[in-house]
Order: structure tokens, then C-alpha cells, then sequence
């Protein structure tokens, strides 16, 4: 922290007290109330019984074979924390806040104080992808592949300024490690590769050989490296299920939903947002917009505009990029729900590209630094809604297992039960699509680890949304999302009601006895 203050030290420090409010504001609230969603409940549960570290390590493969670091920060910090929740909320803002600040050192060494300060207050508030703040156990191998990345990337600046290889070693080090634990930074390698460009052309042009070697080539290694591994070693001895899914045919469909995320998907929150606004929300915007506007001195000499336009470029290349993440998996880019996770590198990118932006002199500044400030306000509202939601979505999971558990101990329920949850898919308040309970590894793995495997299972359906979920109903079995599956022995349905907050647990025999009770939800409706 004390570089970190070092290299950021101004003439005043306006814009930095401004910057650590504007953090403290948008996360203390989520750190002090919030808790977990979806896959970070399987986490917990899959990892409370291991012996050791290796064990659990072992035991998430073939899960994460294409990603085999993945499980490393999962399994350490579960084994950690255990049901502490908060204290993953500390670990994974904390790691996600570091490699901002590491990524702004570069910044302000190329482009000066304010642009790194204004990439700092935009990456601090991904509200695209909220996930990657929401989901502070399953998204630490974002966090910590981000953070390897913004290590990666001191390291290559540093290597353009001394030229010892040692650091372009730990750079390539560094990269590999981020690139094993989850594949999010691969379009954050554009600028990796061409950031030596930007610090000096000379290189680039004068000497093309030598900036493959040293730049270029350990890049393509760690991405051999990854290749090799997905597709010749681990295919051996474990099934890998590869990222890389790339169909030719909708590449452009893809292409296409990723660009419906800025002309579509956010518009629609802005709007929404003046519905949700409050005085504390515009508070946090000002502060944003103070933070930017103020300028304080850099310790470093003003960049040359030559500089300035290449990294712009450059910065503008990797934004582009990151369209590539949903046309090599073949997945659409959603910045609701869960599946926001997917945009954690393009608002990344994003926040770059918008210091850059800010720091090129051109006769439309003051346009730009407008819409830049209008743009960043409507941001943090979002983003603050969205936790607001996510605190409300804790609170209710949490309402929803103390009664339910409430009601276990009150039956008789036989060890190994299975329970279907009818329960509310999202926050009453639904913004922009908050989880509450969605999917088995998280309802059944909650109910699992309070009542100590008591409860084996579980699934969630959401009526009042009519929300079936794809449920079919057999004699034998009842089958969810065409996937879950249950028999009808030791097999119970729970209902909660969220407007007297209270629910009943019944127990089900057979096809007939769910049949009539999901009939008589869609009667009440």
C-alpha cells in the first residue's frame, strides 16, 4: 500500500480521499450485510468434508480440468472460512481491489494520475458483471486470475525499462498461473503483448525479432502451454470439458449479443435505475464525479500525446477483444443473473479504455470528460441497487433457511432426505435479475450443511413466477431442468410464502401427491 500511495502521490490529495470513499461507500455495505449465491453454497458443502488440502484439491477434478488451479483459491478458502461468509466477502473484494491498484500503477506511469484514477473508480463498480463481487467464493478464480494478470503486466513494464529478462520471466509466470485458474483474462493478452508498443515503438519497429522473442513468444507459450494441456495430457487420464466451443456459424450471433450489452442492456438499467434512486446513491455518484474532475499533480512527468493515442489504441484493440470470450465458447454475453460473470474482463477492459479517453487532449475534452462523469454516475447507481438487492437476497436466503431447518427438526425426517423448495428464484425488488435460490447446488447445499448431510439434496422451483423449471413428473421420479433427479422415497417439498414469510414442509409418496400440490399453486394464481 505505501508504493501504491507513493506512485499515486498528488499535490492534493482530493482525488484520492475521494476514491477511497467512493470504495468504502459501494462496498462496506455489501461486506457488513451480504453473504454468498449460487455456486459458492456447493463450494462450502463439497469441501466440508475433505481430509486435507490435497484431498479437496483431488476431489474437483474432472470438474476443473480445463482450469486445473482453479480449485486452489477455492479450497483454501473454504477450508479457511468455512461459514464465516463474510470474510470471503473480505478475501475476494480485497484481491479484486488489489489488482486494480496494481493495473492503475501501470496506468499512471503511461498515461498520469487522472486517467489511473478514473480506471480505478469505474473498475471498482462492475455492475455488468456483478457476480464476480456477488459470488465472493466461486468468482475468487476471477479475482485471482485478474490479480495475476495485473502482476504480469508490472512486470512487463518493467522489463521494457530495464531489459533484465528476469522480469519478463515473472511475467510469463505470473500469466500462466492467471491463465490456469480461469480463462476470463485471455482477451486482456492484447494488451499484455502490445503494451511494450505503447512504453516504446522503437522496439516494435526497429527491432520486430527481438520484440517477438521477448514479448510475443512467452505469450503464445502460456497459451500452448493451456492447449497442450486441454487437449493432449489431461484427455488421458480425466474427461475435460473445454472452454473453447467455437462454432463458426454463430460467431456472429454471438459477436452480436455481446455488442447488445452497451446499446441495449445497459440503457435499460440506467433507466430503470431512476425507479430505485436514492439520496445516499446520488451522494456516491458526486463523490465520482469530484474524484475525476480534480486535478492533482503526478509525481511523473506529463506522457508525450504520441504515447497517449498508442495506448488509446491499444486499449481500444482489447476492448474489442473481449467480444471473443462468448465466440470461442459459444455463449452469449448476458449482463443479468449469474451469467453476468462472463462480463468481468469486457468492463475491465472497459474501465481502461475509459481513462484513456480521459486523458487525450482533444477539442472535445470537456465533452467527453461530461459523458465519461454522466456515464460513470449512472454506473454507480447500478451497482449500488444491484448490492442493495444482493444484501435483500442474503437476508431472504437466510429467512428462508432458518425456517425451513426449523421445520426439519420439527419432523421426522429420515437422514438422506431430498428436498424441493418452492422458493423465490429472485429478490422481490428484482433489478436485474439478483439471485435468491436457482439452482440444486445452492438449496441443497445449504439445507446439507446446516443440518450436517441430514439432507442430502435439493432442488427449487419458483410457481409464483411459474417457474416449474422444466419439471417433469414420472411414477418413479420427478426430474428438474431434464438433468436433477429424485425418487419419491424420503423425498419432501417445502413451500415459502414471502408475504407472511413463513413455509410448510410436507412429505411427497408419490407422482400424485406433487401433481396435486403444484396444482393447487396454479390455482391460486
Amino acid at each position: 500500500m505505501k508504493n501504491i500511495l507513493r506512485t499515486f502521490k498528488p499535490s492534493s490529495i482530493i482525488q484520492i480521499i475521494c476514491l477511497l470513499i467512493f470504495i468504502g461507500f459501494n462496498y462496506l455495505p455489501l461486506i457488513i450485510n451480504g453473504g454468498i449465491i449460487v455456486d459458492d453454497w456447493g463450494d462450502i458443502s463439497h469441501n466440508l468434508n475433505c481430509l486435507n488440502f490435497l484431498h479437496c484439491y483431488q476431489t474437483w477434478f474432472p470438474l476443473f480440468s480445463n482450469r486445473p488451479l482453479a480449485p486452489v483459491p477455492i479450497v483454501s478458502a473454504t477450508l479457511l472460512f468455512k461459514t464465516h461468509f463474510s470474510w470471503y466477502l473480505i478475501l475476494n473484494s480485497g484481491i479484486y481491489l488489489a489488482a486494480i491498484f496494481l493495473t492503475a500503477r501501470v496506468l499512471n506511469k503511461l498515461i498520469g494520475l487522472q486517467p489511473s484514477l478514473v480506471f480505478c473508480f469505474f473498475a471498482a463498480i462492475p455492475f455488468i458483471a456483478m457476480p464476480i463481487l456477488a459470488s465472493p467464493i466461486n468468482q475468487l478464480t476471477a479475482t485471482v486470475s485478474i490479480l495475476c494478470w495485473a502482476v504480469s503486466l508490472e512486470f512487463i513494464v518493467k522489463s521494457t525499462q530495464s531489459n533484465r529478462a528476469i522480469n519478463c520471466l515473472i511475467s510469463t509466470l505470473f500469466l500462466l498461473l492467471g491463465f490456469l485458474t480461469y480463462e476470463i483474462i485471455l482477451p486482456l493478452l492484447t494488451l499484455t503483448v502490445l503494451l511494450p508498443y505503447v512504453v516504446d515503438k522503437k522496439i516494435f519497429f526497429r527491432r520486430p525479432l527481438t520484440y517477438f522473442l521477448i514479448y510475443t513468444a512467452p505469450i503464445i507459450l502460456v497459451l500452448l502451454i493451456t492447449y497442450i494441456w486441454q487437449k493432449e495430457l489431461a484427455p488421458h487420464f480425466m474427461d475435460v470439458d473445454s472452454r473453447l466451443k467455437l462454432n463458426i456459424m454463430q460467431a456472429i450471433p454471438k459477436l452480436h449479443t455481446w455488442i447488445q450489452v452497451f446499446y441495449k442492456q445497459i440503457p435499460s438499467l440506467f433507466i430503470k435505475s431512476f425507479y430505485y434512486l436514492t439520496p445516499f446513491q446520488l451522494i456516491t455518484g458526486a463523490i465520482l464525479a469530484i474524484g475525476i474532475l480534480y486535478k492533482g499533480q503526478s509525481l511523473n512527468a506529463f506522457p508525450e500525446k504520441k504515447l497517449q493515442f498508442r495506448f488509446f489504441i491499444v486499449s481500444l484493440l482489447t476492448f474489442l477483444s473481449t467480444s471473443l470470450i462468448f465466440i470461442l465458447s459459444n455463449e452469449s454475453a448476458t449482463s443479468w443473473g449469474y451469467q453476468a460473470r462472463g462480463l468481468s474482463s469486457t468492463w475491465y477492459a472497459l474501465s481502461i479504455l475509459l481513462a484513456c479517453l480521459i486523458s487525450l487532449n482533444t477539442p472535445y475534452k470537456w465533452c467527453i470528460t461530461g459523458l465519461i462523469i454522466l456515464f460513470g454516475i449512472f454506473s454507480s447507481i447500478s451497482f449500488s441497487i444491484q448490492r442493495d438487492n444482493y444484501i435483500s437476497s442474503w437476508e431472504l436466503q437466510n429467512k428462508i433457511l432458518s425456517d425451513v431447518i426449523n421445520k426439519i427438526h420439527l419432523s421426522s425426517i429420515e437422514k438422506n432426505s431430498v428436498i424441493i423448495g418452492n422458493v423465490p428464484k429472485f429478490t422481490a425488488q428484482n433489478y436485474n435479475d439478483e439471485i435468491v435460490f436457482s439452482q440444486p447446488w445452492d438449496f441443497g447445499a445449504a439445507l446439507s450443511i446446516f443440518t450436517k448431510n441430514k439432507i442430502s439434496d435439493g432442488a427449487v422451483i419458483d410457481t409464483r413466477s411459474n417457474d416449474l423449471r422444466h419439471i417433469n413428473i414420472s411414477p418413479g421420479y420427478v426430474s428438474i431442468d431434464n438433468w436433477w433427479k429424485a425418487s419419491y422415497f424420503k423425498l419432501w417439498f417445502y413451500d415459502y410464502d414471502p408475504s407472511n414469510h413463513q413455509g410448510s414442509l410436507v412429505r411427497i409418496n408419490d407422482a400424485k401427491e406433487l401433481k396435486d400440490i403444484l396444482e393447487s399453486f396454479v390455482k391460486q394464481k
